[in-house]
């Protein structure tokens, strides 16, 4: 940072009033702060060392949010109930990817809106962007950076399912990011209430790192095992986990990681670590800091420890043996990734430079190329959008796990967010600490990869998805507190059923479609099949309906209504929250549903839908790959692969009542009306063309052919289609 950071205004202003301004930093050196702010009297609180109240006044003149990236301004929202209220309020991002939006102050009107007075939105340095938003009354600081942060990406609400969350103590902001409903608290509790009730479903606290949970008496149990580790420590890297059990709480697991990053320069989120919650009505560890975790006193939240961190060095001292050896890892011990900000947003199709190192410089983790460092990653591992957006142009990362970053689960964490952000990996087998903590499906994948993969366009590609889709399953924020609150038995809501909706008139092809949706796994769906001039009893629509195993309604729509209409009463007859186009010759891989609804939650677009890539050229038996860039932001998607919320497409009215071209028509309403479009990829959805007249979009042979990437004789679709031979000739009849 070589620039102030507050607009020259604003500093006047400031400076000419003579009030303290309150900065929260995230990412940053508060150090630093001294020569950016000249003239100006201030008091600094890191949103990753953050009590719940950290500033000594409550009425500053002006605060201050300055974050490195994006992603580390999502954990100052994540604490932002701790932000004091000002007149002025100023969020600094000191730089962010080439994928973000320009941010803006979208605020609720209920909640400040009505007072905004005036808006300044600047660039800083580069890549950064300086944001200052003046009221009439004092508004919460927070509630503005949760809006500026909301404005960089695609979310229009900033909230994640349940359950509500409760951060007891200071290091957490990284296990809850980007979310603004988060009770905030001290490590003993209470939840502070909300409305009469409690304002938390589940609290995670942080402990003394020598702490024994599970030592002291209370009327909560507690559910855990503990299996040996076969961790082995790396010069200068650590992280450790402590195992201990009491009455009433059964088994704890404790886990240690990497060094808090709170004067970090690079950023990044405290220490990345997590213990096996306990169930019941409450947690409570007896004992004073400094060697035993003080009693959790809200009966009414069940609370999960996650202990401070433990370097290698802090391992190697001594005592750090006997922890080593009640060493426990698993995925929920890793501070989650946030899927919102760290994603495959941005993945580069035919990167321009080489594979580079990620190795250990100093004790923490680098990227280097040829002798040049590209991005350093923080102590605790927590990777950002803008350390993704710089490893973007590389074909890959070569993974070296010793000597391994600042502690086990940092190490980790590391990781799992370059796989979250789909970086293609190289990697050995990863020692049996690291595999634990990663999960065995991740696990499996990192050494599956070669150099010769990652040459290759195509297969560089589907070793991307396979890693992203793992690790944001495994390790997103989402994922990782409803495991959290399975193990403590706190009931949550579940995943938004998917309605497939597919309009046929060839009664032939009904077999072939609904065999490609029994396919799909990971998401909870029905089939609303629309027969389209098809009388319902023909005999291979009765039997294919019949064999299906899945929920199922059959719709008979006259053959001379238009296309837009027979789609319309079919969506009248969904009963899910999510609504999926579905074609009915094309192929589709397994996971197409999942991954669409996955890109959705990553994205927050209104639609999500795949590239349309692929297609079987069905005259001349040839496969062709069309060049589209997925992972963006777009206006068009493949009409046969798009899923839209429910409560979007009512908005909009549903499909024009025409014969044709009603995706081309929703997307157009659905961009005008404010919504967005997300093309993910292409690899899970090969499209058919046989001869013309079959298709409501009709182009000959030679519009494909001209257009093609690639090409291939026979049926090739994407290793991750999981298709063979039979399914080639069960869609080309």
């Amino acid at each position: 940072m070589t620039t102030t950071l507050a607009p020259a205004g604003m500093t006047a202003e400031l400076a000419a009033a003579g009030g303290k301004v309150a900065v929260a930093v995230a990412g940053v050196e508060p150090a630093d702060l001294g020569g950016l702010l000249p003239g100006l009297a201030y008091e600094a609180a890191d949103v990753d060392d953050m009590a719940p109240h950290p500033f000594a006044t409550d009425d500053p003149a002006a605060v201050l949010v300055v974050a490195r990236t994006p992603t580390d301004l999502r954990r100052a929202v994540t604490v932002g109930g701790g932000l004091p209220s000002a007149p002025m309020v100023g969020v600094i991002v000191v730089e962010s990817p080439p994928w973000c939006d320009a941010p803006g102050v979208p605020l609720s009107p209920s909640l400040g809106r009505r007072f905004l007075r005036d808006v300044g939105v600047s660039r800083y340095g580069a890549t950064g962007w300086r944001v200052k938003a003046r009221f009439s009354e004092p508004q919460p600081a927070g509630e503005v950076a949760a809006a500026v942060a909301r404005s960089f990406g695609g979310h229009h609400l900033s909230g994640y399912p349940l359950p509500m969350a409760g951060l007891a103590g200071p290091g957490l902001a990284g296990w809850r990011p980007g979310d603004p409903n988060v009770t905030f608290t001290g490590p003993r509790g209470p939840a502070p209430d909300r409305s009469g009730v409690t304002g938390a479903d589940l609290a995670l606290r942080a402990t003394p790192p020598d702490a024994a949970p599970g030592s002291g008496s209370g009327s909560g149990s507690g559910s855990g095992s503990a299996t040996k580790s076969g961790l082995a420590p790396a010069a200068n890297s650590g992280s450790a986990v402590a195992q201990a059990s009491g009455p009433g709480s059964g088994t704890a697991q404790v886990m240690d990681s990497g060094p808090d990053s709170a004067t970090s320069p690079a950023g990044g989120s405290g220490p990345g670590s997590a213990v096996a919650p306990a169930t019941g009505s409450a947690r409570h560890d007896d004992g004073p800091a400094g060697g035993e975790a003080e009693a959790w006193l809200d009966e009414r939240v069940p609370a999960i420890d996650r202990p401070s961190a433990l370097t290698w060095e802090r391992l190697g001292s001594p005592g750090g043996y006997r922890a080593l050896g009640a060493a426990v890892f698993a995925p929920e011990a890793v501070p989650p990734v946030d899927e919102r900000s760290v994603n495959p947003q941005g993945f580069r199709k035919t990167p321009t430079r080489p594979v580079a190192d990620l190795v250990q410089h100093d004790g923490r983790w680098e990227v280097r190329l040829e002798g040049r460092t590209l991005v350093r990653l923080p102590a605790s591992g927590g990777v950002t959008d803008a350390d993704v957006g710089r490893l973007r142009r590389l074909r890959g990362l070569r993974l070296t796990w010793r000597p391994a970053h600042t502690g086990p689960i940092a190490a980790v964490r590391a990781v799992v967010g370059l796989a979250a952000a789909g970086v293609p990996l190289l990697s050995a087998p990863p020692p049996g600490w690291a595999a634990r903590a990663l999960g065995p499906e991740l696990a499996a994948l990192l050494p599956a990869a070669t150099e010769a993969d990652l040459a290759d366009d195509l297969r560089r590609e589907e070793h991307s998805v396979l890693l992203r889709r793992t690790a944001l399953t495994l390790h997103g924020t989402t994922a990782r507190w409803r495991e959290l609150a399975a193990r403590a038995s706190v009931a949550v809501p579940a995943p938004p059923a998917v309605s497939v909706i597919m309009c046929t008139r060839r009664a032939e092809l009904v077999p072939f479609a609904l065999g490609q949706i029994a396919r799909q796994r990971g998401v909870d769906l029905e089939v609303i099949l629309t027969l389209h001039g098809v009388p319902s009893g023909t005999p291979e629509v009765a039997r294919a309906v019949a064999a299906f195993d899945r929920p199922i309604t059959v719709v008979e729509a006259d053959a001379g209504l238009p296309f837009g209409v027979v789609l319309n009463r079919a969506a009248g007859h969904a009963t899910g929250s999510v609504l999926a186009k579905w074609d009915d010759d094309d192929w589709y891989g397994p996971d197409h549903l999942a991954d669409m609804t996955l890109a959705q939650a990553y994205s927050g677009a209104e639609l999500v839908g795949a590239a349309s890539e692929f297609f079987y050229l069905q005259q001349l038996d040839i496969t062709i790959r069309r060049d589209w860039t997925s992972e963006t932001m777009s206006n068009h998607v493949a009409g046969g692969t798009f899923v839209v919320s429910r409560s979007v497409f009512e908005a909009l009215g549903g499909f024009r009542p025409v014969p044709r071209s009603v995706d081309v028509h929703f997307f157009q309403d659905l961009m005008r009306a404010g919504g967005a479009i997300y093309r993910t990829h292409g690899l899970g959805f090969v499209a058919r063309r046989a001869a013309r007249g079959g298709h409501t979009w009709q182009e000959p042979v030679g519009y494909f052919l001209a257009r093609a990437k690639e090409q291939w004789r026979g049926f090739r679709p994407s290793r991750l289609m999981e298709c063979d031979r039979a399914d080639r000739w069960s869609g080309s009849k």
